[in-house]
């Protein structure tokens, strides 16, 4: 698993202008507003060949965006029965529900890190729920997880890696107070 990265130059000033990020095994979750940085970060722990990865451990990145989920979309093919499954069903499913068949898709294996971009985008609060579930079994696989999001309200018990100083108070505060509103 990845314990840390050095970002390069060209991603350091990216990435509000950090140039170490340390995570732990389990779930970490990157959080910031837009343009902060979050999902170059996991770009660049994806394929950067100039950013320095620290593993404790030999480790098989994958990395899962919109782009990846949608198999409309997704350069990498989606193929045999469960393949045809994934495709014909997002044709009639919600965006939510295509992702979880996608997921269901990959077999993950002890010592492997999923990198995902917003898993949470276009959900509701059910669907969020059962991703952060579902994320926490395969955890429990042996798998890291690392997750860009702007909603640190939602991941509580993970490890948060705030990329804008603040962030994390002003959005929960923020939250609090849309439901007191309620």
């Amino acid at each position: 698993m990845i314990t840390r990265i050095t970002l390069c130059l060209r991603h350091q000033g990216r990435v509000e202008n950090l140039k170490n990020v340390s995570f732990i095994p389990g779930i970490n979750v990157v959080v910031g507003p837009n343009g902060s940085g979050k999902s170059t970060l996991l770009k660049s722990i994806y394929d950067c060949a100039d950013c320095r990865r620290y593993e404790d451990v030999k480790t098989t990145y994958r990395y899962f965006n919109a782009e990846i989920m949608n198999p409309h979309r997704c350069q990498k093919p989606f193929t045999g029965v469960s393949g045809s499954l994934i495709k014909v069903r997002s044709r009639y499913s919600s965006h939510g529900e295509t992702m979880r068949d996608v997921l269901g898709f990959f077999r993950f294996q002890e010592g492997d890190c999923l990198l995902f971009d917003e898993p949470e985008a276009g959900q509701d609060l059910e669907w969020i729920t059962r991703i952060r579930k579902g994320l926490e079994e395969i955890k429990k696989d042996g798998c890291q997880i690392i997750i860009a999001s702007h909603h640190p309200v939602f991941w509580k018990k993970a490890n948060i890696i705030e990329l804008r100083r603040g962030y994390i108070k002003k959005s929960l505060a923020h939250y609090n107070k849309i439901v007191s509103k309620r």
